[in-house]
């Protein structure tokens, strides 16, 4: 199974009360937090959004603070060893007690679990049949579905193998690096009888569109295999920038919106990247 750049500066964080004395407690969203430690995660935020490490300035204004006030947050956050300074430079990254927060977090993160906990919103704001597909034994394999609201005659089995040029298949693969599946691709190709639904001109063309998947996050259904229905599907990303699933919403011919720039897709894709973002995913570390 398989588990599943534009560089910008580094965002002002924006929280309440940034100048309040340190230790203070105050109320947030109904909830009493020591404000110290928020604006203290102000420079941790900024050195985990960096490609580098960052200098004294660089943090000063990543996080609105001045100077001197990062400087004492800095002071504590190396003695604990959530922050190290390099000795080039005086240059801070992320620690070594960071970097063994970060591991024991993902050991306990259960991709399949945070996906299917979102399917059931999904199903809710689309109103339509939703599918959770990762890659088997055999191929992309369904192992989680949502009905949808309505009822329809639509019926997906969990444990169907799918066709790997499908949708599903098509994003599941869209992880992986050109070379490494493109003699897959081409048996895969060569195997479908000419009047396939899913099969394409040429290989280049499939790569073509693994390629749009990795920029849209997003592909409508391609073939017919339930038939009168069709659907969307976006990749669900892993901490590595694999893609380790894939979820899908189907819905009715010609009713459901599958538009990759349409509503449905702009739903579907932000709930993908939700998931992805739990299970550790950046968003701008693909595998590719």
């Amino acid at each position: 199974m398989v588990n599943t750049k534009k560089k910008t500066a580094p965002p002002v964080l924006e929280l309440p009360g940034d100048e309040a004395p340190a230790g203070n407690t105050v109320e947030l969203i109904g909830r009493k937090g020591i404000q110290s430690v928020e604006v203290g995660y102000r420079l941790l935020n900024a050195l985990q959004l960096s490609k580098r490490p960052l200098t004294l300035t660089a943090l000063s204004e990543a996080t609105g603070m001045t100077p001197s006030k990062c400087h004492g947050y800095l002071s504590s956050f190396l003695r604990v060893g959530l922050i190290v300074q390099k000795e080039s430079g005086g240059l801070y990254d992320l620690g070594p007690s960071a970097l063994r927060l970060g591991l024991t977090a993902l050991e306990r993160v259960d991709a399949l679990q945070e996906a299917r906990a979102a399917m059931g919103q999904l199903r809710d704001d689309l109103q339509e049949t939703i599918v959770l597909s990762v890659w088997g034994n055999h191929g992309p394999t369904v192992v989680y579905k949502q009905e949808g609201s309505r009822w329809s005659p639509l019926s997906v089995r969990v444990g169907v193998v799918l066709p790997v040029l499908s949708a599903t298949g098509m994003v599941l693969l869209s992880g992986s690096k050109p070379e490494a599946i493109d003699g897959l691709l081409r048996k895969e190709w060569e195997a479908a009888p000419s009047d396939s639904p899913w099969k394409a001109s040429s290989i280049k063309e499939l790569h073509a569109l693994l390629e749009s998947i990795r920029v849209k996050h997003i592909v409508k259904g391609r073939g017919n295999i339930f038939p009168g229905y069709s659907g969307i599907c976006s990749p669900i990303y892993d901490h590595e920038g694999a893609v380790c699933a894939a979820l899908m919403a189907m819905g009715p011919v010609p009713q459901f919106d599958r538009d990759e720039n349409g509503p449905n897709a702009d739903i579907l894709r932000r709930a993908a990247a939700g998931v992805s973002e739990r299970i550790g995913w950046r968003g701008d570390n693909a595998a590719t």
